[in-house]
């Protein structure tokens, strides 16, 4: 997928620059367009349409997903907003299912790993999209967050579970503005990644962190952005090479 997109951005032509920039654009016909610009003979390359048209689809999917991202990401989490809290309170009951949680706003909030009585102050930087990553990975792998957020109080290597998950995805969300996710998504979608595609790599970066954390052996929570760093340096080395999709044992997609 490199090359063809490659191709196009270095491209002389403006119409085949445009399909790198163009939220309109008809696959179909870009594909016949392409084709006759390149005078191609479908007839001597007989694959090479279903290919662009493959490779085409990606391109513009990656920057849908972009753009779906970020409209999530922009809508700040309110507590008079009743679908909002209602994530929220889905969030704590999945993870806390023998608890009650006895006030909106309470102190028992930081046993999820929030600062404070109210998890709304902790969303402003990654808005909703924040706690809808945090609920699909409770909701999907349910077992496995409640184990992290049990490992998440560790005496010596102990970390506040719900800060770390905005803060990865932050993360997340840097790695696809940045494009280091093209490598996953190209060889994950044949076609337009949806954003339960995202939410998946926001799974896999959150259990593959908490692995890293732990085989850091960090002296403190101090340590955080270090660790962090390095490992969001490890995983984008990682999609350097061309066949990486991001899957472990848990995450499967």
């Amino acid at each position: 997928m490199e090359q063809p997109e490659s191709s196009l951005k270095h491209s002389k032509i403006p119409a085949l620059k445009r399909l790198l920039v163009d939220d309109n654009i008809n696959i179909d016909e870009a594909v016949v367009h392409v084709m006759r610009l390149k005078t191609i003979n479908p007839d001597v390359h007989p694959r090479f349409n279903e290919t662009l048209r493959v490779c085409l689809s990606q391109i513009v999917g990656y920057r849908q997903l972009q753009a779906e991202v970020e409209s999530v990401r922009k809508v700040q989490y309110s507590s008079d907003n009743l679908d909002h809290e209602a994530l929220l309170m889905q969030l704590w009951s999945t993870l806390k299912p023998d608890t009650q949680l006895k006030s909106r706003l309470s102190p028992q909030w930081t046993e999820l790993g929030f600062q404070g009585d109210d998890p709304m102050t902790d969303f402003r930087g990654m808005g909703l999209l924040g706690l809808r990553n945090l609920l699909f990975f409770v909701s999907s792998y349910t077992d496995q967050a409640r184990s992290m957020l049990t490992r998440s109080f560790h005496p010596q290597y102990g970390y506040s579970f719900a800060i770390v998950g905005i803060n990865l995805t932050s993360l997340a969300y840097s790695m696809l503005t940045a494009g280091h996710l093209k490598t996953h998504f190209y060889n994950l979608v044949d076609g337009c990644p949806q954003l339960t595609h995202f939410h998946h790599v926001y799974c896999y970066l959150f259990v593959e962190f908490d692995k890293f954390w732990f085989d850091e052996r960090p002296r403190d929570i101090m340590e955080f952005n270090r660790v962090k760093t390095k490992f969001q340096k490890q995983v984008i080395h990682k999609l350097k090479n061309k066949s990486t999709i991001l899957i472990n044992e848990l995450i499967p997609c």
